[in-house]
C-alpha cells in the first residue's frame, strides 16, 4: 500500500474547486507533514535522435507546509535504459546527476520555490558514460527525484500516493521523469478526430468509458499527443508519445478515484511491458496497449497490473 504523503497550501486552495481538489481536501486529515516538487510546465521532453544538442527542460515547483521553508536540497538521478532488441545492453544503474540547493531555486508569484530543470542529450550520456554511437531510437533516459526537507523527511515516488504523483491531475508530482530518444514525426500527424474503441477492457471494464469519438492534438514536445476523451461525465486529457515504431503512454496518468469511501486516491495507468507496433507514417489506425494499477498504483482496489488495449481510427 502506498503511503500518502503530501501537503497542500493555501495558495492551491485558491484555485477553483474540482473533484480533485476535494480528493485532496480529505486526504488533509490524514496527513501531518510531505512536500511535493509539482510539475508547471514541460518545455520539452523528449531527444531527437542523434542530435546531442537535443534539450530537455521543464519547470518545476517545490511545495511544503511552509511554502518552501522547509526545501533543503534535491538530489536529481539519472540512468539511461536501452530498449534496443539486438545487439550489447548498455542500460546503467542511476548515477548523481547534481544536488540543487534553494539557491538555484527562485519564486514565483506565490512566494513558492521554482525552477527550470534544464538538461542536453550530450549532458546526459556524459553523465552516464555513454556516447552517442550507443543510442538508438526507442531508448530511453530516467531523471529520478529526491527532494530533502530541511527536518530530514524525504519524498520520492516511493513514498507518494497516486494523488500526488498522477501526471494529469493538479499535482503532476511523479518525482520521476522519462526522457524517449525519438524520430520527429510531421506535427499533423496522429491528430485530429479519431473514434476510440477498446479492444481489451480494463478491470471495471473499457479503461476510459463509453466508446466514441475523441480529439487527440499536439502535446508539449513534437512526438507528444494528448487524447481529449469523455470518461464518468468528465473530460480527461491522455498523454502519448510517437516513439519510432510504437505508440508509448505516459506513465502515472490517472483514469479516475480508488476503492475508499473518501476517494482520496487515484488508480493510475502506464505503458505495457512491451511497446505496441505503429507506423510513424501512417495514423489512419494506431492501439495504445496500457497497464492499469500501474507499479502498484491501483488506489486501495486491490488489483494487480491488468493490461487493457484500446484503438483509435481516424475518422
Amino acid at each position: 500500500m502506498k503511503k500518502i504523503t503530501f501537503i497542500i497550501l493555501s495558495v492551491v486552495l485558491c484555485i477553483s474547486c474540482n473533484d480533485e481538489e476535494k480528493a485532496i481536501e480529505i486526504v488533509l486529515e490524514e496527513v501531518d507533514r510531505g512536500a511535493v516538487l509539482r510539475t508547471l510546465r514541460f518545455n520539452n521532453g523528449e531527444f531527437e535522435v542523434n542530435s546531442p544538442e537535443s534539450t530537455f527542460s521543464l519547470d518545476i515547483e517545490e511545495q511544503d507546509i511552509e511554502e518552501g521553508g522547509l526545501l533543503s536540497t534535491v538530489d536529481v538521478f539519472v540512468s539511461f535504459i536501452d530498449n534496443t532488441p539486438s545487439g550489447n545492453l548498455v542500460s546503467t544503474q542511476r548515477v548523481l546527476l547534481e544536488t540543487l540547493t534553494p539557491d538555484n531555486f527562485t519564486s514565483n508569484g506565490f512566494g513558492l520555490p521554482n525552477i527550470t530543470l534544464e538538461y542536453s542529450f550530450a549532458a546526459l550520456l556524459d553523465a552516464t558514460g555513454l556516447t552517442i554511437d550507443q543510442t538508438n531510437c526507442k531508448d530511453q533516459f530516467r531523471l529520478d527525484l529526491d527532494l530533502n526537507l530541511s527536518d530530514g523527511l524525504t519524498f520520492n515516488l516511493n513514498n507518494s500516493s497516486g494523488t500526488v504523483v498522477n501526471a494529469n491531475g493538479f499535482f503532476k508530482s511523479p518525482f520521476t521523469y522519462l526522457i524517449n530518444i525519438v524520430e520527429p514525426i510531421p506535427l499533423d500527424q496522429f491528430t485530429g478526430i479519431y473514434e476510440y474503441t477498446s479492444v481489451q477492457d480494463g478491470f471495471f471494464g473499457p479503461t476510459y468509458g463509453e466508446e466514441g469519438l475523441v480529439t487527440i492534438r499536439n502535446g508539449h514536445s513534437n512526438n507528444v499527443r494528448i487524447i481529449d476523451i469523455g470518461a464518468s461525465s468528465s473530460t480527461l486529457e491522455i498523454e502519448f508519445s510517437v516513439v519510432c515504431d510504437a505508440t508509448i503512454v505516459t506513465r502515472y496518468q490517472r483514469i479516475g478515484f480508488g476503492c475508499t469511501l473518501d476517494q482520496s486516491n487515484r488508480i493510475l495507468i502506464g505503458p505495457d511491458a512491451i511497446a505496441v507496433t505503429a507506423d510513424p507514417n501512417d495514423d489512419t489506425v494506431f492501439e495504445l496497449h496500457i497497464l492499469e494499477a500501474f507499479e502498484g498504483f491501483d488506489a486501495m482496489c486491490n488489483f494487480a497490473n491488468t493490461p487493457s488495449k484500446i484503438r483509435f481510427s481516424k475518422q
